[in-house]
């Protein structure tokens, strides 16, 4: 009975120990983990905050600056210096298209530089200017000089290029191809023939001038802003037009009056004063379905509803951060909720956010951005957080059930005998 107290003595200090152990190599794992999760926290912080804390003092007209791209480097060579048009991907980087730079310049969504395409070696792009990233995952870009949009894949090789007279703007979607131009705009399927040809360039209802912005919503309504002509229009997929709107002073209707160009008043403008619009240069949906315009010489976002109620402007113009100086595009990435102008006389593009822009509200838009942002790198180190906490509990939870069960059959063989 001796020998049988002491070894159980022994086997029960021996598991003190390990438990013990065991306790103590938990909790460094924990504290390690809290501190990795710590860092990553810091991280994120550092990476959305505001260099310098001097963010509240620039009034944005109700824009939220997120970040700014300069260049591909910081050598004088590298930096943009007439940004075109800058598209996201669907993992959140962003393709950019230069006056100088005769290539599609590839971001990371945090403003890294990437890497470049410049097209095949025997036909290089030539002046690319407005791009679009087709479902195909293919680029679209225009050459308005080579009177080509540029169909190219993910090396750079050729994929369908065709021809459209003076082609100045694109967008895809599953079945339609969209090529806004000087002159109008052409509607073609997947293969690159015409569905609908549309407009010839002048002042009149059904003439155009300068199609510098095109894009297709979700049930396939195109919407078309023609620039110098200050007007928005929607047609369906097929051509049929939906509505049109003149939303301020026609840029191609100056006169020389007293030894200068003026534009008159407009009778037929639905927008007056401060909401009329200047020169609409571009244009995106955004996930709630609203249009988004750039307007270059308001240095604003201006939105609508699908139905061509006027929302509101968001931007002013400066060279600071958030502000603007003759924007000529906007895309939008829905899985970030953000937009990116290409703020072409301050030579960068910004990343922005305006409000109500998203689907989902503004808890469902903050989940999507922390999930898609720089918060990404929190979730590792919290997942093994979490795992490490329920495996520690459950260690637990079986050392205070194993006394108890030897008791049990201590009890039940003692009851035997």
């Amino acid at each position: 009975m001796t020998r049988s107290a002491d070894a159980e003595s022994t086997i029960r200090s021996d598991r003190a120990v390990k438990s013990r152990r065991g306790r103590r190599i938990l909790t460094l794992v924990l504290v390690v983990l809290l501190l990795t999760l710590g860092l990553a926290v810091n991280l994120l912080v550092r990476l959305v905050g505001v260099p310098g804390g001097s963010r509240a003092e620039i009034d944005t007209a109700g824009l939220q600056w997120v970040r700014s791209i300069y260049g591909m480097s910081d050598a004088v060579d590298d930096q943009l210096e007439s940004a075109q048009m800058a598209v996201p991907d669907s993992d959140g980087s962003l393709w950019v298209t230069d006056g100088v730079h005769g290539m599609l310049m590839h971001f990371s969504a945090d403003g890294e530089f990437i890497g470049a395409l410049r097209g095949p070696e025997d036909a290089p792009l030539f002046a690319p200017s407005r791009l679009t990233i087709g479902p195909d995952g293919l680029f679209y870009i225009c050459e308005t000089m080579s009177d080509t949009v540029r169909v190219l894949d993910r090396n750079g090789n050729e994929a369908g290029s065709f021809s459209i007279p003076q082609p100045v703007s694109v967008a895809v979607s599953e079945d339609r191809i969209v090529v806004g131009a000087v002159a109008g705009f052409a509607i073609l399927d997947m293969q690159h023939q015409p569905i609908q040809v549309i407009g010839s360039r002048g002042h009149g209802d059904a003439e155009f001038d300068y199609v510098h912005g095109v894009a297709i919503g979700d049930d396939g309504t195109i919407y078309i802003a023609d620039s110098f002509n200050n007007r928005l229009s929607a047609y369906d997929k097929d051509g049929k037009r939906l509505w049109m709107m003149r939303t301020g002073k026609p840029g191609n209707g100056a006169e020389m009056v007293g030894g200068s160009l003026t534009v008159g008043e407009v009778t037929d403008a639905v927008l007056q004063g401060e909401d009329a619009l200047q020169l609409p240069l571009g244009l995106t949906i955004d996930g709630a379905g609203r249009i988004v315009v750039i307007d270059m010489f308001e240095c604003a976002l201006a939105v609508f509803e699908p139905d061509g109620t006027f929302v509101g402007k968001y931007g002013d113009a400066g060279a600071d951060d958030g502000l603007f100086f003759y924007p000529t595009s906007v895309s939008y990435d829905p899985a970030r909720d953000w937009f990116a102008v290409a703020d072409t006389l301050n030579n960068r593009v910004q990343i922005v956010r305006i409000p109500d822009s998203s689907s989902g509200g503004d808890v469902t838009a903050a989940v999507r951005r922390a999930l898609t942002g720089p918060l990404r790198a929190c979730l590792l180190p919290f997942l093994v957080l979490v795992v490490a906490l329920v495996g520690s509990l459950f260690v637990r939870a079986r050392r205070k059930r194993g006394p108890v069960r030897r008791e049990m059959l201590k009890n039940n063989e003692i009851g035997t005998d």
